[in-house]
């Protein structure tokens, strides 16, 4: 499959570490590489593309700084396993106290869309002719506390999701694009900062307008640092802290 997906990039016009490195990353989009998968020994490697021993070398040093990679003195090279695990993946926690256990936190997805407009998500995301995936979800904490959040995926890259029963996409989305999708996080990058919520967003929380509160942005990022998700997640002031885990880079 390596070899089929190196030839398919021919009329890339890239160099030709990037070449290989593309199509190590294309293999592990499609499934036919999977995390903790050991690639061939880079002799067997550069007789089976066509490349010099150094060119293969320099494009396993690009997969491993794009942490798609990692390279084991005297193992081998193998297809990186996601560094965040089930439970980084709720990357939000709420709890009544420091050092209290999470409280229970439930969610609701109450609308999903296509939308074209690219604001502000395009910067993390990229454009996407085909338009992104809206899914906006209530996330009830401990049965008495309601928060908003707006999550935003590309529609070329994960088009089912706007044909999947609502029940699917209730839960992580994380995790169910990783389950349904073979396409795990393996880094969260965290934004926050205090903000007026948008009139829209205190309607749905029942919330007077021109509340403000805390926004909190997250990009979600795969094999090769690809983004794949950008969370806002809207919390009004309220009685419980947010405990988040650290971004890992």
């Amino acid at each position: 499959h390596l070899v089929a997906e190196f030839a398919q990039t021919e009329l890339q016009g890239a160099p030709k570490h990037l070449r290989l490195r593309n199509a190590v990353l294309m293999a592990i989009r499609k499934g036919y590489l999977k995390p903790g998968d050991q690639l061939p020994p880079e002799q067997d490697l550069s007789k089976a593309v066509g490349l010099s021993l150094g060119t293969v070398q320099r494009a396993l040093m690009t997969l491993a700084s794009d942490r798609a990679v990692t390279r084991e003195q005297g193992r081998g090279t193998f297809i990186a396993k996601p560094e965040l695990s089930l439970d980084d993946l709720w990357q939000y926690k709420f709890v009544e106290a420091y050092g209290g256990q999470p409280l229970p936190v439930s969610i609701e997805l109450i609308d999903r869309r296509l939308v074209q407009r690219a604001t502000p998500w395009l910067a993390a995301l990229g454009e996407d002719e085909r338009g992104y995936c809206e899914l906006t979800r209530i996330v009830e904490v401990n049965g008495d506390f309601r928060c908003l959040s707006r999550i935003y995926v590309r529609n070329s890259r994960f088009p089912k999701l706007m044909r999947m029963q609502p029940g699917k996409i209730a839960g992580n989305i994380k995790k169910f694009l990783a389950d349904e999708f073979g396409t795990p996080t393996h880094v969260l990058e965290q934004f926050s900062h205090a903000c007026v919520f948008p009139a829209d967003v205190c309607s749905t929380l029942k919330l007077p307008r021109g509340s403000t509160g805390l926004l909190i942005n997250t990009v979600g990022r795969t094999v090769g640092q690809e983004a794949i998700t950008f969370q806002m997640l809207w919390v009004p002031p309220g009685p419980y802290f947010i405990q988040k885990h650290a971004a890992r880079r």
